[in-house]
C-alpha cells in the first residue's frame, strides 16, 4: 500500500503508468516475479493550492508600500508565491496603484492699503512664502504655495504759497482757490 500526498498543481501523478488526477484509493493488478498475480494499492491525497488578491491604492507620498515582507514603489500587478497551511502553493497577487500628489504656486503682489490678502480662506497681511497642504481629486496631498510681495504705498507733501492774484493755483490737474 502507497499512501501520496500531492498538490493540485502537481497533477497528474503518474503510478504505474497510469495518471491519476484526483483524491482517492486506486488498485492496480500487476505479475509479481513468481508468475502470480500482485495487487498493488495507492491510496491518493490531492490538497489544494490557493490564491488572494489584494487591491490597494496608495498616494506617491505614502511609498513605499510595504506587502508581504516586499517595498513596491510603482503601479502594477504583482505575485508572490508563498506555501498555504496544506503545504501547496499560495499565489498571492498585488494589484497597486499609485496616485500622484500636486503642487501650485501662486504669485501675488498687492499694496498695503488692499491687506489683508485673502487666498486659499486665509488672510494674508505680510510679504512672505506660505503653505497650505489641501487635498486633490485624487485623495492626495496637494501644497499650494503663496509667494505674496506687500508694497507699500507712498505720499508726499507739497507746500506752496500764491498770492490771491495768482489763483487758481493747479496742482495735479486740479484747480485749488483758496488756502489749505
Amino acid at each position: 500500500m502507497l499512501f501520496r500526498s500531492v498538490c493540485s498543481n502537481q497533477l497528474p501523478y503518474v503510478w504505474n503508468g497510469t495518471n491519476y488526477n484526483a483524491s482517492g484509493s486506486y488498485n492496480k493488478t500487476l505479475v509479481n516475479s513468481a508468475g502470480c498475480d500482485s495487487v498493488a494499492t495507492l491510496n491518493l491525497t490531492v490538497k489544494q493550492t490557493s490564491s488572494s488578491t489584494t487591491n490597494a491604492s496608495v498616494c506617491s507620498n505614502q511609498l513605499p508600500y510595504v506587502w508581504n515582507g516586499t517595498n513596491y514603489n510603482t503601479s502594477g500587478s504583482y505575485n508572490k508565491t508563498l506555501v498555504n497551511a496544506a503545504g501547496c502553493d499560495s499565489i498571492a497577487t498585488l494589484n497597486l496603484t499609485v496616485k500622484q500628489t500636486s503642487s501650485s504656486t501662486t504669485n501675488a503682489s498687492v499694496c498695503s492699503n488692499q491687506l489683508p490678502y485673502v487666498w486659499n480662506g486665509t488672510n494674508y497681511n505680510a510679504s512672505g512664502s506660505y503653505n497650505k497642504t489641501l487635498v486633490n481629486s485624487v485623495g492626495c496631498d496637494s501644497v499650494a504655495t503663496l509667494n505674496l510681495t506687500v508694497k507699500q504705498t507712498s505720499s508726499s507733501t507739497t507746500n506752496a504759497s500764491v498770492c490771491s492774484n495768482q489763483l487758481s493755483y493747479v496742482w495735479n490737474g486740479t484747480n485749488y482757490n483758496t488756502s489749505g
